[in-house]
C-alpha cells in the first residue's frame, strides 16, 4: 500500500528563552538577541546586553551551551535570547532525534542562573524556499517527520492532497512490494 512520506524540512526550527540580565560594564554588540515580528522570531542587535563567553561541548550522547551574557546599562534588562538548531528533515539519518515530543524534538533545556526556565519553540517549515508550515498545520501534521504519530496523520490524508503536496515537493509518496507482488 502506498503511504505519503513528508519531504518536509524543517529549515528554520529555533527554540528561544526569556532571561533576565544584570550586571555593568562596556557593551558590545551581538546577534544573540531576538523578538518576535509578523514573519516569525528574528535576530536583533541589543546594545546592552553583550555575550561574554560561549563554551561549547559536542559529545555524541550530548550538546551543552553555556554563554554568559553581560547587561552594561545600569536598569535590568529583559530579553529573548535565541539559539537556532540544525535543520530536521524526513531522511531516514534522522532516526536517532532524541524525544518523542512533536515540538521540542531534540529535548532542548533551558536554564538561567541554574534555574530552569520554560523554552518556548518556534517551528517554520521551508520546501524549496518557501514557507509550507501552515498546509501542515492546516491538515494537524505534527511538524516531527521522525515519530510515527506524524507517519499516521499523512497515511490518513486524503490521495488528493497527497498528489498535491507531492507536486510542490512537500512529501513524497513511497510504494513498497511486500513480497507478494503487492
Amino acid at each position: 500500500m502506498p503511504t505519503l512520506r513528508s519531504a518536509l524540512s524543517i529549515a528554520s526550527l529555533t527554540f528561544a528563552c526569556a532571561s533576565a540580565f544584570f550586571c555593568a560594564g562596556p557593551a558590545h554588540a551581538n546577534d544573540s538577541s531576538a523578538e518576535l515580528s509578523a514573519g516569525g522570531l528574528v535576530l536583533i542587535r541589543n546594545l546592552d546586553v553583550e555575550m561574554r563567553s560561549e563554551d561549547l561541548f559536542i559529545s555524541t550522547g550530548e550538546v551543552r551551551v553555556r554563554y554568559v551574557f553581560h547587561n552594561a546599562s545600569d536598569k535590568s534588562v529583559t530579553g529573548l535570547i535565541a539559539f537556532p538548531m540544525p535543520d530536521i528533515t524526513a531522511s531516514e539519518a534522522n532516526i536517532s532525534i532524541p524525544t518523542e515530543d512533536p515540538v521540542n524534538i531534540l529535548d532542548f533545556k533551558t536554564r538561567v542562573n541554574g534555574t530552569s526556565v520554560r523554552t518556548d519553540v518556534e517551528q517554520k517549515v521551508f520546501v524549496l524556499g518557501i514557507d509550507r508550515t501552515a498546509m501542515l498545520l492546516d491538515q494537524k501534521v505534527p511538524l516531527a517527520p521522525h515519530l510515527q504519530s506524524t507517519r499516521k496523520v499523512l497515511d490518513a490524508l486524503p490521495r488528493p492532497l497527497w498528489d498535491e503536496w507531492a507536486k510542490i515537493g512537500l512529501a513524497r509518496v513511497d510504494e513498497y512490494d511486500v513480497g507478494q507482488g503487492k
